[in-house]
């Protein structure tokens, strides 16, 4: 998160104080709790996973409960976005809609472009075998 994000982008007061608190990890996890607010008798684990201690880091990224679902669906939110964005840009895509209405097409092309959502790529393993004799 960028200074010129908070100022520039189509943030509320609110958000923006949420997204500072989370950047400067002062969330009231588990283990914020136990550490920095000295509440003793609180149990650090993960709540969702009970595997790890309950930090931001591991809540936005590590967390094997949350990965499955959340994880996939915050990827592909921002994925959508990217793939607007280079439809708009190779000329795939004459449909203008905000990106948060957006659904990518399997595939889009033209006769210049091939533009994949979703899509398995198989590729040949290939080898650069150097003789350094």
């Amino acid at each position: 998160m960028s200074i010129n994000t908070l100022h520039k982008g189509d943030v509320d007061d609110d958000t923006k104080g949420f997204l500072t608190a989370i950047q400067d990890q002062v969330i009231l996890t588990r283990k914020y709790n136990k550490y920095i607010l000295k509440q003793a008798d609180t149990n650090e684990m993960c709540r969702r996973c009970g595997k790890e201690s309950e930090t931001i880091k591991h809540i936005t990224a590590a967390c094997e409960q949350l990965a499955p679902t959340k994880y996939v669906k915050r990827h592909d939110g921002l994925a959508k976005i990217i793939h607007q964005k280079l439809a708009e840009a190779a000329e795939l895509n004459d449909e203008r809609s905000p990106y948060y209405k957006y659904t990518p097409a399997c595939l889009l092309e033209n006769e210049n472009f091939k533009l994949y959502w979703n899509h398995s790529i198989l590729q040949k393993k290939q080898f650069l075998l150097i003789d350094l004799t």
